[in-house]
């Protein structure tokens, strides 16, 4: 058996709880790091002891023996459990092929709203379902309440790192990327042509000689948002001498699970991905994340900038961000209101001002009302982030909750009502005001 951690426990009693009362649909949000797997590993060894049937569906065939060896290991009863691929277990509900479960545990359950899952679901409408995510969020703001009744909310990001459940982070970034060149795909979120756009203009200050600065032998996974440039950027890290690897969703099965060993083992430093290493997968030892990828997604952002936050002892994570997301959904503690989106609907027009200072000597971050250096004790004008111009040279600077002074602003267009809220809109996105006139047109403000 594996033995589960205090804030574990506290979610099974808030689950066991609900279903006590009736309740055959619960979504469970606990962060990226925080033991999902093995949660739900209890439940579904709890169940199969007492010869229940446990049905438990994942979005990526990755997962599933990733899965399994975490049931394995807590004595998970595999006579009564069936772990599977959402779609492979669809075809098999389809053909009647899946016994009827008692539970049907759900991993990643922010893809529930998918028409695969509400099929199996309506197949067995006396089991208990219950969802675990990082991120109860849909970029369309519908909500899940349609499909789950009640959400259960887990410890914060920071109660865990507070008591050594998730790794403390260093934040880097300045965006250098022309956000005005961004446009949104079918799914809400920024295409890659437009990426591409975007990046062709701008001068990031080299993504190589910031690994070398900031997290030089540092196990690090690379985020990029094409094929394309994956394979790029893994071919600059390889000329620059650091024993880097490249794999995207089209990559051999094989080969990817070779370059995941060797990543484990040391043998490889830096995987440079596109279209994969976001959701579930579980490499503790990586300890810095690049973010070379813009997005919309709140989902990807928390899960792609968690995955160097793996708790080990004495581990700081590393995070570089060269597009700015920061700026978009705030810092890995950010704090998030996911009742409000559970239930879906209009966004809540939040905005939040995290001040920040940045040693002009060594880059370290201290409280605002410093007036020297924690670190090195230079003593200089303090200047905010967003008064500072950036050009070609423009360096990386880290930032973090207590550190940088910036508006985060978390409305849509669709969610402004009037050509002031879309112009002040676009000034906290830096936009030019082009930007905001012309979602107006769309949006029939202006005729």
């Amino acid at each position: 058996m594996i033995p589960l951690r205090d804030y574990q426990n506290e979610l099974l009693d808030g689950i066991y709880r609900n279903m006590s009362n009736g309740d055959k649909r619960i979504m469970t949000q606990s962060p990226a790091g925080s033991g999902k797997s093995v949660t739900m590993s209890e439940i579904a060894r709890r169940a199969t002891a007492k010869k229940n049937i446990v049905l438990f569906v994942v979005h990526r065939r990755e997962l599933v023996s990733q899965i399994k060896s975490t049931f394995t290991d807590n004595d998970v009863d595999f006579d009564y459990c069936h772990v599977g691929m959402i779609q492979t277990v669809n075809n098999q509900v389809n053909k009647n092929m899946i016994r009827a479960p008692s539970i049907i545990l759900v991993d990643e359950a922010h893809h529930a709203m998918a028409k695969t899952y509400k099929n199996v679901f309506e197949a067995f409408p006396d089991a208990y379902v219950l969802g675990f995510t990082a991120t109860p969020w849909r970029m369309s703001d519908g909500g899940f309440s349609s499909i789950f009744h009640n959400l259960i909310t887990g410890k914060s990001v920071k109660w865990l790192i507070e008591n050594k459940r998730l790794a403390p982070f260093k934040y880097y970034s300045v965006n250098l990327l022309d956000i005005q060149k961004l446009k949104r795909n079918s799914t809400g979120d920024f295409s890659n042509d437009s990426i591409d756009k975007a990046m062709n203009t701008t001068i990031f200050g080299d993504v190589v000689e910031n690994y070398k600065r900031f997290a030089e032998g540092n196990k690090t996974i690379v985020y990029t948002h094409s094929v394309k440039a994956s394979k790029e950027l893994a071919e600059s890290f390889c000329l620059a001498g650091y024993a880097a690897m490249q794999v995207d969703g089209k990559t051999h099965k094989q080969t990817r699970i070779e370059a995941m060993e060797k990543f484990r083992k040391g043998e490889v430093t830096i995987l440079v991905n596109a279209e994969l290493y976001g959701e579930g997968v579980d490499v503790p030892d990586c300890e810095c994340v690049v973010l070379v990828r813009p997005t919309e997604s709140l989902t990807l952002f928390i899960q792609q900038t968690m995955r160097s936050m793996r708790f080990m002892p004495n581990k700081t994570a590393i995070i570089i961000d060269h597009v700015g997301n920061y700026a978009r959904h705030g810092l890995p503690t950010t704090e998030h209101d996911w009742n409000e989106h559970f239930k879906g609907g209009k966004k809540k027009q939040t905005s939040a001002v995290i001040s920040i200072k940045v040693c002009a000597s060594c880059f370290a971050v201290y409280p605002s009302n410093e007036e020297c250096c924690q670190l090195c004790g230079f003593k200089h004008e303090v200047k905010l982030i967003k008064e500072i111009e950036i050009d070609e040279d423009a360096e990386l600077q880290e930032i973090t909750k207590d550190d940088i002074e910036i508006k985060l602003d978390f409305r849509e267009p669709r969610d402004c009502e009037s050509m002031g809220e879309l112009y002040e809109l676009g000034k906290n996105r830096g936009y030019k005001k082009g930007w905001s006139f012309h979602q107006g047109k769309i949006l029939g403000f202006i005729k």
